[in-house]
């Protein structure tokens, strides 16, 4: 029955289907990312909310859906347009009689502004509703006042006031501040009013007295009360297996035809409603096969001999409903036969005129007396397949052509239930994103603190290894040094002594006395040069202070006995590494060595500073001198080795000498800290 529906109005209309969908919480979320399934594995509250989630989604699927629908011809009351938020507009609706009602319904409206379609359009930012029963309002009642009120307001749903045990004949709806446009013009816009008493709302048809602004058909005075609005049917989920009803189409829209519902007893009548037609796969259309002119009449009898007209619409064509039900106030009047009288019909397609209706519906005291009533009519389309899903029956089955029809206070109410659930399910989602969001950035910052632990102990270990190392090279130099000093400083030694003995021997030959000096001198040499590397390797000797100290040793050694002027300034002891101090050391021997050899001086000063950020010493010598020429290369004097040490540590050799007068050489270097053994 479900694939004849979806198929019969194409067939019928020689179109192609329209499909309209409505994207609301109840759709299925995609899957879980892996930041999700890791929280959800980690956090056992994040399980209960999703839990939790499920029933409210389940909740959801069960209440009345929020579908905007297809809106009829009028969009509602516009005010006019306000310079100020703050002027003062009153809209009075007069119901003709008292009456009781148990709550008062405001819809909000959407409307096109600036190309963009803006929900809860002109919806007032403050207003009060109080309730009399003179015009005059010298006693009257507030039932609400959004100022005093800590309702928010939602454009999606209508906002429903609860008035237990209330009475009146008249509403007033007070503007206190206007909706701003944004363009400096502020209004107020409303889709429709509803006063509903026992599921009948009172309001239809009411006088209303507004300053309004016209433009028909969308706004009027008279679009607050005529019981449509952009939320269309009163309807719960539950699936429609039919279309309504349908007459044979006709070449000629003013073709009269009739439809009727014959009751089972008569009753009295208060309301007629008049559903329209939105099949599944029809085209889409506002108000399908809805008639233009028409007339609704009750009798007591089948001959309608003394029918009473409940309305006439057959002078002007009416205003397309769109999806929502035409509701129509019935006089005092008893009936049993209901029947809807056509002038003129709506275009279908193609040329052809008919008329489509899902439901007619004849209230009386609450209840809807015209489910499952025999229905007649004077002529039915009964072609099939199509006479599966268009019957006479289809009229009175309690079904529109997409879902169940329910009353106004059941679908309000459940409207009121879907507006608290997807509250609830809004801050549970964000509530769930928080969690899932807080958990990730937890599992960061302790995967960060693992990492930085790691890091921090892999440091600690390079730390730990290196001063191992460092201490293995230092324990290796002192045994080195050790080892240097007691068997090859001995051994040099014992070659000094021998060769000293031997050269004082008066009865040495002649010729032997020259290769023995040579020996002695040589194994000298060798014994001074090798303190020298057995007091680099020392780091205990690694300080300022100690190099100072070591270079005044060695002095006499190189010098024999010229006098030396041996002059320190003033410095902070510091640390100094190994090639550092050996470079300074053979420079400094290089210094001493050049003026033991070649200066023929009897005096020779040496002074050490160079402050606390660099290392300077100086060496000059009051002997005969020689002439330094630009870019002089080395003379014999080492001084090509003395630059190439300077600039091994960065710094520089400054060489002054005139003949006869002596030679000035200052070593200037800048300072290292030292780096490691």
């Amino acid at each position: 029955m479900i694939v004849l529906k979806r198929f019969s109005l194409v067939l019928l209309c020689g179109m192609q289907p329209a499909f309209a969908s409505t994207v609301d919480r109840s759709t299925p979320s995609p899957a879980p990312g892996l930041q999700y399934r890791i929280a959800r594995s980690i956090r056992p509250s994040l399980r209960n909310d999703e839990h939790l989630l499920g029933e409210l989604l389940d909740r959801l699927k069960k209440l009345p859906p929020l579908s905007r629908g297809r809106r009829g011809a009028s969009a509602g009351y516009h005010s006019r347009y306000y310079d100020s938020a703050d002027h003062r507009t009153e809209i009075l609706l007069d119901m003709g009689s008292r009456c009781d009602f148990d709550r008062v319904v405001i819809f909000s409206v959407d409307a096109v502004f600036q190309g963009r379609t803006i929900d809860g359009y002109g919806f007032p930012q403050q207003f009060r509703i109080d309730v009399a029963d003179e015009v005059s309002f010298d006693e009257s009642t507030v039932v609400f006042d959004s100022s005093t009120s800590n309702r928010t307001v939602d454009p999606e749903f209508p906002l429903q006031i609860l008035t237990p045990n209330a009475s009146a004949r008249f509403l007033r709806l007070t503007i206190l501040k206007h909706w701003s446009r944004g363009d400096g013009q502020f209004l107020t816009a409303l889709g429709e009013i509803m006063i509903l008493s026992g599921g009948r709302n009172m309001a239809i048809g009411a006088r209303v007295d507004a300053d309004t602004f016209t433009s028909l058909p969308d706004w009027s005075r008279e679009n607050l009360v005529d019981g449509q609005t952009d939320l269309g049917l009163p309807i719960d989920p539950t699936p429609s297996a039919s279309n309504g009803f349908l007459s044979r189409p006709t070449v000629v829209p003013q073709t009269k035809k009739w439809v009727q519902v014959e009751l089972e007893r008569t009753a009295r009548i208060d309301e007629v409603r008049l559903i329209p037609t939105e099949p599944f796969d029809a085209p889409s259309q506002h108000g399908h096969g809805f008639p233009r002119r028409f007339r609704v009449v009750g009798s007591r009898t089948d001959d309608f001999t003394d029918a009473e007209v409940i309305a006439d619409h057959r002078a002007v064509d009416f205003l397309n409903p769109g999806d929502n039900p035409v509701i129509l106030r019935a006089p005092n009047m008893d009936a049993k036969f209901i029947r809807l009288e056509i002038d003129e019909l709506w275009h279908i397609s193609n040329g052809k005129f008919a008329l489509a209706l899902a439901e007619m519906q004849v209230f009386g005291n609450g209840q809807n007396l015209a489910a499952g009533c025999v229905v007649t009519a004077s002529d039915v389309f009964r072609k099939p397949p199509f006479d599966q899903v268009w019957h006479p029956k289809f009229l009175v089955d309690g079904f529109s052509s997409q879902n169940r029809l329910i009353g106004l206070d059941r679908w309000l109410t459940g409207l009121q239930s879907r507006a608290e659930t997807e509250r609830q399910i809004d801050q549970l989602r964000v509530r769930m994103r928080r969690t899932v969001e807080g958990t990730i950035s937890a599992l960061l910052i302790l995967a960060a603190a693992m990492i930085t632990g790691l890091l921090g102990l892999a440091v600690m270990a390079r730390t730990r290894r290196r001063r191992a190392l460092a201490r293995q090279k230092e324990e290796l130099r002192t045994r080195i040094a050790r080892d240097l000093h007691d068997d090859l400083g001995s051994r040099l030694g014992g070659m000094t002594l021998i060769s000293e003995s031997l050269l004082a021997d008066q009865a040495l030959p002649e010729s032997l006395h020259g290769d023995l000096s040579l020996i002695h001198r040589s194994s000298r040499e060798a014994s001074d040069a090798m303190r020298d590397i057995v007091w680099l390797l020392d780091n205990t000797k690694a300080h300022r202070s100690k190099l100072i100290a070591h270079m005044r040793q060695i002095v006499p050694t190189i010098m024999g006995r010229v006098v030396v002027e041996f002059t320190v300034d003033e410095t902070l002891d510091q640390t100094l590494d190994f090639d550092f101090r050996r470079q300074i050391l053979f420079a400094f021997k290089e210094c001493l060595g050049n003026a033991a050899k070649h200066s023929e001086a009897e005096r020779v000063d040496c002074r050490i500073g160079g402050g606390i950020d660099r290392f300077q010493f100086e060496v000059q010598d009051h002997g005969k001198g020689f002439q330094v020429a630009p870019n002089q290369t080395d003379p014999g004097h080492g001084l090509n080795n003395l630059r190439a040490r300077a600039d091994s540590l960065g710094g520089s050799v400054t060489i002054h000498s005139r003949p006869s007068v002596g030679t000035r050489i200052v070593f200037d270097v800048p300072l290292q800290r030292r780096r490691g053994a």
